[in-house]
């Protein structure tokens, strides 16, 4: 007869820390299991067996418990991975009061994806947006870090590496809002001013997407949608995942492609404020261009102006990729998993045309090269600024 020890060591369990809950779920998911094989689907209640069941598999599922820790242990914490980035105002802010630690895990698709922390707080990160009045936000700004990795150990692979297992095309992380106030279409990382940095350090990819504050819609149950290996950019958003109109629900498409997973965003819901949810509503989706502050429009000036050439010459190579446009509610261009969008450009002819398609800032770059099969080369450059 099948022993409960033999189902567990059967089960894909979780590389995270297991709390006292978890444990009883998945001690509970093995019995069960067993009675199922033994044909046995009315089990009495036995408390003394199952006490004795209990205590006999304790120091197992202790013992997953504490694998749990070592595998949590290894991530970087969000302030050091802020550090990592060179975010030191970003850092400081995850080290803060406002910061909030989550450390929890989702399997799925050979991923294993673990939210570690949230903060709220000043513009750390020098994100710059035309929405905004002299290129500074009118309200706080929201910031996530994730670790992905994979679950059979082997390393995620380097942000230089053209064959990279992750891309910013074929992967997007996005907050959503599970309120029939809010659609998917309209409420996302493309939006709500989206930013995304990602950093590849021993082997796991860290991932800091930062947006407009979150808090005044915290009485919209606030999620982070993650996709991994689906291309499409806002699509993969709309297809990955279905919205109830009646009750917002938001939960997985049967016609969505790759990985896609839901955290639950703990914002505490008596931060909500309607009064300036409406003012991020008018800036989201009525907002007139602006001009940004001198010192960034210089920047912005200098970089744009830059030709292909001059940018592999001087700047650093971040990663580079193939990608093949598709249609979304900007028109038909590359809608990548920073939140951006490229509109596709056409040229008379079959010729090869290359540009500096976007910059911010902070010296980042893309290079965009159409190429006469239809397809797109994106280049991610970091340029030297002072």
């Amino acid at each position: 007869m099948k022993t409960v020890y033999d189902t567990l060591a059967s089960m894909e369990l979780p590389s995270c820390a297991l709390n006292e809950s978890q444990r009883r779920r998945i001690l509970d998911s093995a019995m069960a299991q067993i009675d199922t094989e033994n044909g046995d689907t009315g089990r009495p209640v036995r408390h003394r067996s199952m006490i004795w069941r209990v205590a006999a598999v304790a120091a197992v599922l202790c013992c997953l418990g504490t694998i749990g820790v070592a595998a949590a242990s290894r991530f970087l914490k969000p302030s050091e991975v802020a550090g990592q980035m060179q975010q030191d105002e970003l850092a400081a802010l995850f080290a803060g009061t406002e910061s909030t630690e989550i450390q929890q895990t989702q399997q799925a698709g050979g991923y294993a994806v673990t939210l570690l922390g949230l903060t709220t707080g000043e513009n750390a990160t020098g994100f710059w947006s035309s929405a905004w009045t002299d290129g500074t936000p009118e309200h706080d700004r929201h910031y996530a870090v994730l670790a992905v990795t994979h679950t059979d150990g082997t390393p995620m692979a380097e942000l230089s590496e053209e064959e990279s297992d992750l891309t910013l095309t074929n992967s997007l992380v996005s907050p959503v809002f599970a309120s029939p106030e809010c659609p998917l279409m309209d409420y996302n990382v493309f939006t709500m001013q989206g930013a995304r940095h990602d950093l590849v350090q021993d082997g796991v990819r860290y991932i800091l997407v930062e947006t407009d504050t979150l808090e005044p819609f915290a009485d919209q149950d606030p999620q982070l949608a993650v996709i991994l290996d689906s291309t499409g950019g806002i699509s993969a958003l709309l297809n990955g995942f279905v919205q109830d109109p009646e009750s917002g629900a938001i939960t997985l498409s049967n016609k969505g492609e790759g990985t896609r997973i839901l955290f639950d965003l703990p914002i505490d819901e008596s931060k909500a404020d309607p009064a300036r949810a409406e003012e991020l509503r008018r800036q989201w989706f009525t907002a007139d261009s602006q001009t940004a502050g001198n010192a960034t429009e210089d920047v912005l000036q200098y970089l744009a102006a830059l030709t292909p050439e001059q940018v592999r010459e001087q700047g650093v190579l971040l990663s580079r990729e193939t990608v093949s446009p598709t249609d979304g509610p900007y028109g038909r261009g590359w809608y990548d998993g920073n939140g951006g969008f490229v509109a596709q450009q056409y040229d008379d002819g079959d010729s090869v045309k290359e540009y500096v398609a976007s910059c911010t800032g902070d010296g980042q770059v893309v290079l965009l090269t159409h190429q006469a099969d239809d397809t797109m080369t994106v280049e991610m450059w970091q340029m030297p600024v002072s």
